[in-house]
């Protein structure tokens, strides 16, 4: 008696698995991209990673508010130094948070952005300088200063 509720627990066990197996596949759960509000991230042609339209986007329109951690010039280094922006003062610099930090950059930009300087801190305000369509990558402009401080040809 004891092996048939031992092969039947082994069975019922077995049963379950292929049950959930089945369930996960019909579903079709799949990996999708990260996303906030009208912004994706996904792969670029660019470089790397870049953020993109999930749906049209109106010109004017606010696509993220991101907070920001102002730091000094001397705590930024490293591959961060690609990826943070010019502060309130010539040392300072703002780490961003949110999807902001991963838009690429074009001499024509469809993104644009201002500080906004709030009661719990600075936030870059990301808004769409045209008409944006669905799938379209997000750019903005590094400007002359970022580039002349890389050694890449622009």
């Amino acid at each position: 008696m004891h092996v048939n509720i031992y092969l039947l627990s082994i069975i019922i066990f077995i049963l379950g698995l292929l049950t959930g197996a089945l369930a996960l596949f019909f579903t079709g759960r799949k990996h999708r991209a990260p996303s906030r509000g009208k912004v994706g991230i996904g792969p670029s042609s660019v470089a790397g990673r870049g953020a993109f339209a999930l749906e049209k986007i109106n010109e004017g329109e606010v696509l993220e508010r991101c907070p920001a951690l102002e730091v000094t010039e001397s705590d930024v280094g490293g591959e961060l130094v690609n990826y943070v922006f010019y502060g309130n003062t010539e040392r300072s610099r703002l780490v961003v948070m949110g999807y902001g930090m991963l838009f690429n950059h074009s001499f024509e930009p469809n993104v644009a952005y201002w500080l906004d300087d709030t009661a719990t801190g600075p936030e870059l305000v990301l808004y769409a300088l045209r008409t944006i369509s669905k799938g379209e990558e997000l750019f903005y402009n590094y400007g002359k200063e970022w580039w002349s401080t890389r050694q890449e040809a622009v």
